[in-house]
């Protein structure tokens, strides 16, 4: 039944291409806010602007990543519960001897799980950065995988219950998952706009998408291989471009603006039945820094869409963030908010451990209802 089929699947997606939408650790444990607030290592990642926070004290010379990884996984739904309820149902069923009681609880269990969905988002990004006061440049590069799995239930099955046929189902299982790989190369500069010092960035990139669609039979009579090998992808290749701006509204206080993907783009399956979409996404923040501690909120301005046809995927967060920093050490903790509320609210926490100021070990953690990720990256700063 179709629970081992997606857990399977998932596998299959997480090893495939190790973003979780490209937070880094250190972004992830302060809610996922970094438009104000990201380094300038991580900035071509977020917002490109950032590119010119570094420091001169610190004498920051250039700085690289290897890697960034991240991981996450929402079944807010309990899709893959339900499926285990219905699985264990029908199992116990298929022998014979079902009474209507037994048949009406199968028929809720598949009712069940109706309307409900998973996602699952795995990545990995390289950074190499070098800032200066003249100019700031950084290469980007990034892998990663969105997934969306849910159950099409087929009113026929009801109706074969009903009479005890417990044969084949045709309900369904399907899982879409896009591949994207991103090659960027992201640039940034101060300018003097009248009394104040404004910091701009682009981040042109090349990407290329993957579309994956897997549908298979609630009895697993499906060719897995078939469905995941190349030839079964579609696959093209994208121009897009990232935006950034940043200032500085007092000595503390810095508000950035932040626009990922800003000429989007559509892709469709080999189906065609399902389109993933590039939405442009728009993003401000606010970011508090007094010595050692840091505070910062992000909040999208506008929604993002993943596959067209899923509008339960769609998401627009508030994230708000804190990091107590001592010379070796950071502790980071945050809250992210679905104000879409398909995605379960999340509390995330990180660790840094920066010994020297060269070596730098980040790790995240985020936990909500049937909702996890993680994250961790290495990174070395000259």
């Amino acid at each position: 039944m179709p629970k081992t089929l997606l857990c399977s699947l998932i596998c299959i997606l997480a090893m495939a291409q190790a973003t979780a939408q490209s937070n880094s650790p250190r972004e992830l444990g302060m809610g996922g806010t970094a438009v104000a607030s990201a380094d300038y290592l991580s900035a071509g990642f977020t917002n490109p602007a950032l590119l010119a926070n570094y420091s001169v004290e610190k004498d920051d010379d250039w700085g690289i990543t290897v890697p960034n990884i991240g991981t996450s996984l929402n079944d807010r739904g309990s899709l893959l519960d339900a499926i285990d309820s219905f699985n264990t149902t029908f199992d116990e069923l298929s022998s014979g001897g079902a009474s209507t009681e037994d048949l009406t609880a199968l028929a809720n269990s598949l009712e069940a799980l109706s309307g409900k969905h998973f996602s699952v988002a795995a990545g990995s990004g390289v950074s190499i950065a070098i800032p200066s006061e003249s100019f700031n440049a950084a290469l980007v590069i990034s892998a990663g995988v969105e997934a969306d799995g849910f159950m099409k239930i087929e009113a026929s099955d009801f109706d074969d219950i009903e009479l005890g046929d417990l044969g084949p189902l045709e309900s369904t299982a399907t899982l879409l998952a896009s591949f994207r790989t991103e090659v960027g190369f992201a640039m940034a500069k101060e300018f003097k706009i009248g009394k104040r010092m404004f910091a701009f960035g682009v981040t042109p990139k090349m990407q290329s998408i993957e579309i994956l669609e897997i549908v298979a039979a609630a009895d697993d009579s499906v060719d897995l291989d078939g469905q995941i090998d190349n030839e079964d992808r579609f696959t093209d290749n994208n121009f897009n471009l990232d935006f950034g701006a940043t200032t500085m509204i007092s000595d503390k206080v810095r508000v950035g603006l932040a626009g990922r993907n800003l000429m989007g783009g559509t892709f469709a399956g080999l189906s065609g039945d399902y389109n993933y979409e590039l939405t442009p996404a728009l993003s401000t923040g606010i970011a508090y820094t007094n010595g050692p501690l840091t505070l910062a909120a992000d909040l999208d301005l506008t929604s993002t869409t993943r596959f067209q046809e899923i509008t339960t995927d769609d998401s627009q967060y508030l994230r708000l963030g804190a990091e107590t920093a001592w010379e070796w050490a950071q502790l980071r903790a945050g809250y992210i908010i679905d104000l879409e509320d398909n995605h379960a609210s999340m509390a995330t926490a990180g660790l840094g451990f920066s010994p020297f100021g060269v070596m730098h070990l980040d790790l995240a953690g985020a936990v909500g209802e049937n909702s996890y990720g993680g994250a961790l990256s290495l990174s070395f700063t000259f």
